[in-house]
C-alpha cells in the first residue's frame, strides 16, 4: 500500500458519512490505499469527515488498536449495505444490526461550549469521555445508525466504474446518479463510449 507521504486525499464522495466511512478504503490507481491504516492516519480521517476539532475526538495510547476496530466495524458495515443496498430495509433488519447496537451502547458523551471559526465565535459540540470503551468510534456508529434509520436504502448505489469500489447515497434528482463523480468514472466511461463510437464509424 501507499505511504502516508504519497498517498492521495480521502473520498468524501458519498453524500453521507457512514458511506464515506466504506469509502476509507480504495483502489483510485489500482493499489488498495487505507486512510485508516494506522492510529494517526484514522484520526485524521476522523476529524476530516465529520469536521471536528481535535480536542472533540478523545485519542488514548491504544489508538492503533483502536483503528483496528474501525477496519473490522467497516467490513461489517460494508457486508450490510452489500447486502441490502437498493432494497428498502424492514424492521427484521434489525437482527442484523447487533454490533452496531452494542456499539451505541457503550457511548459516553457531554457537551462543551468552544471557540468558533469564522462568523460563529462560539460553538457547541458534543465531546466524548476519555477512557470510555469505544468513545472514538461513536461518530461512526452514530453516522451509521442516522443511515438506516433516516435514508432510503433503495438510493444506496455502487459507482458503475470498472473496477471502482466506492459507495454513494444517491440524492440527485431522480435518482439517477451512476457514478462517485463526473471528474472521474463518469469522464472515463464517457470517453470510452466516444471512442467506441468514432472506431464504429471508421469501419
Amino acid at each position: 500500500m501507499s505511504s502516508p507521504a504519497e498517498r492521495p486525499e480521502p473520498f468524501f464522495i458519498a453524500a453521507h458519512a457512514a458511506l464515506d466511512f466504506l469509502n476509507s478504503v480504495a483502489s483510485p490507481h489500482g493499489e488498495p490505499i487505507d486512510w485508516l491504516d494506522h492510529g494517526a492516519s484514522f484520526l485524521s480521517w476522523l476529524q476530516r469527515a465529520f469536521d471536528v476539532p481535535r480536542a472533540a475526538v478523545p485519542v488514548s495510547n491504544e489508538l492503533d488498536e483502536v483503528a483496528q476496530r474501525a477496519r473490522v466495524l467497516r467490513e461489517w458495515f460494508r457486508r450490510f449495505v452489500e447486502t441490502h443496498a437498493g432494497r428498502k430495509l424492514t424492521a427484521a433488519s434489525v437482527r442484523s444490526l447487533r454490533p452496531l447496537n452494542e456499539l451505541l451502547a457503550n457511548d459516553s458523551n457531554f457537551q462543551q461550549v468552544m471557540a468558533g471559526q469564522g462568523e460563529t465565535p462560539l460553538e457547541i459540540h458534543t465531546l466524548r469521555r476519555r477512557g470510555a470503551r469505544d468513545s472514538t468510534l461513536q461518530l461512526l456508529a452514530q453516522a451509521m445508525a442516522n443511515l438506516v434509520c433516516q435514508f432510503d436504502f433503495e438510493n444506496i448505489r455502487h459507482c458503475e466504474g470498472a473496477g471502482c469500489t466506492l459507495w454513494f447515497l444517491d440524492i440527485s434528482k431522480g435518482h439517477r446518479r451512476r457514478w462517485c463523480s463526473m471528474s472521474a468514472c463518469g469522464n472515463r466511461v464517457k470517453a470510452a463510449q466516444h471512442r467506441a463510437r468514432s472506431r464504429k464509424s471508421r469501419k
